[in-house]
């Protein structure tokens, strides 16, 4: 079942508690909003003060329930589990009755009843945009000429028009698990790929031209043969002691362990994550079980791909050595901070030039601090401790990148910096507290963009991406060269 589809489901709702008390209604998903439950009458206990004797009144009292989970058994004889759920909107008669319910959510597990807290799973899977290019393995292979019964005369086009020209496309058909492979200290990824091939049975094997039209779609103008390629990322925990229930978790516990896959995808496309589907698999091993949670981009799966979207691949970075250097970037205390407001920014260019501005300068000065470790103090060329401010950060975060990328941003570091610090300066303090030392607000939007880029830059530098990948990228991914853009803006700036 695809996140970033409309979905609409009949059925009977009720509470895990309370099985008996099941009333009709629709649930219904929309990949932007979530899940919202609409009920022909109502599965709560309305909570009514007692009436003094003699006393009218016209009912007022709100129903207030805390987040819980509701059950759904389709008409399609399919079960669901509606989690973290609360109640947006109820109506009652003058009795009290309640007539209708609405209930909002944003975690929807379809193909059981299962409580959140249950420890029923042992691995999910994910279809991410973009996830194929990250790997692209070749599946599909240049085209070959070849002789064909039949065909006497191929490649000469005779007099009434006939030109034929039999070839034939390989195709490396089938599953391909643990393309990549990568572990943290509580979980296991892998990679796989997947491409279309034809069915086997015994009568596609008896009968070839089966094979072929059931592979075929028929349509009206004529035959169609579709041939995709397509990957995902699976998750499962890994074992920690010698108890075999280490290896089954919550769906909570693998959403959790998704976080790095979600941090590589945004680096590597300097773009959000978009998520289309996320399959679970429980204790029982069935497959046809999966999770409708509402994700910050909704997935677009059949849009147009552009190559240079691509930052890098694994074939650059290996999935091993970036969840290795991640953790390590991210193990300080409160590191995580200032690496999501990084991961957060990647591909984001806000209409709100303030908000853009301070979390720009977040990012820079909290990773310099506590993902690259570098504390409150550090030690001159005379061997003097001095206190950090941002303005040495700064430098050293353009320091740290390699020279072919400083030649492509050229910042007159010092001017850089110090026209950086005013305008981190007048966001933070609410503006200027020097006559004439204010800048325009487009011009400081201009230098938080170019701060950011910096630190991105050397974020994928620590990551181990190959200098001549980050140039191309400058030169070519449609965002990161508008980011330079705003460089050059700065760089006239700091000429002036």
């Amino acid at each position: 079942m695809n996140i970033y589809e409309h979905h609409e489901v009949l059925g009977w709702f009720f509470l895990p508690e309370n099985p008996d008390n099941r009333v009709p209604g629709v649930l219904k998903w929309d990949p932007a909003k979530g899940a919202e439950i609409e009920l022909m009458g109502g599965i709560s206990t309305p909570i009514i003060q007692p009436l003094e004797s003699g006393d009218a009144y016209i009912i007022t009292d709100e129903i207030v329930t805390p987040a819980r989970t509701i059950y759904l058994d389709a008409d399609d004889d399919k079960k669901y589990s509606v989690w973290d759920a609360w109640m947006s909107s109820c109506s009652r008669n003058i009795q009290g009755k309640l007539l209708k319910e609405q209930w909002l959510s944003g975690l929807v597990y379809v193909g059981d009843h299962v409580l959140p807290e249950e420890k029923t799973f042992t691995k999910a899977t994910f279809y991410i945009d973009e996830l194929y290019y990250l790997v692209n393995d070749g599946r599909i292979l240049p085209p070959e000429w070849c002789q064909m019964k039949g065909i006497d005369r191929p490649g000469e086009k005779l007099e009434n028009g006939t030109f034929l020209l039999p070839y034939v496309l390989p195709v490396l058909g089938g599953f391909q698990a643990e393309k990549f492979e990568g572990n943290t200290e509580d979980a296991h990824y892998s990679i796989n790929t997947f491409a279309t091939r034809p069915w086997i049975s015994e009568a596609t094997e008896k009968y070839p031209s089966f094979k072929l039209d059931l592979m075929l779609k028929h349509q009206r103008h004529g035959l169609v043969l579709p041939i995709s390629v397509d990957a995902s990322i699976s998750i499962t925990l890994r074992k920690r002691t010698e108890e075999p229930e280490d290896l089954v978790g919550t769906a909570s516990d693998l959403m959790d362990r998704f976080m790095p896959i979600h941090d590589l995808m945004r680096l590597a496309t300097f773009q959000p994550c978009s998520v289309s589907r996320v399959q679970l698999q429980s204790q029982n091993n069935s497959d046809d079980t999966y999770l409708l949670k509402k994700f910050g981009e909704v997935a677009q799966p059949y849009e147009s791909h552009d190559h240079d979207n691509m930052v890098f691949t694994l074939n650059n970075v290996s999935l091993e050595n970036f969840l290795e250097k991640r953790e390590h970037l991210t193990s300080t205390d409160g590191a995580i901070s200032p690496w999501s407001i990084l991961i957060g920014l990647c591909g984001y260019f806000s209409n709100y030039a303030e908000e853009y501005i301070s979390q720009s300068f977040a990012a820079a000065e909290g990773f310099h601090t506590l993902c690259l470790d570098k504390g409150e103090n550090y030690i001159d060329a005379n061997g003097q401790s001095k206190k950090y401010y941002l303005n040495t950060r700064l430098k050293e975060l353009y320091c740290r990148l390699p020279q072919e990328i400083q030649d492509k941003v050229k910042f007159d570091i010092d001017e850089w910096a110090k026209r950086a610090v005013k305008a981190r300066n007048h966001a933070a303090h609410g503006g200027s507290t020097r006559p004439g030392a204010s800048t325009s607000l487009s011009d400081r939007y201009d230098i938080a963009v170019s701060v950011f880029l910096v630190t991105y830059l050397v974020a994928l530098n620590e990551l181990g991406v190959p200098a001549e990948k980050i140039c191309g990228a400058l030169l070519n991914h449609p965002k990161i060269s508008l980011a330079m853009s705003y460089c050059d803006k700065v760089r006239s700036m700091l000429e002036s």
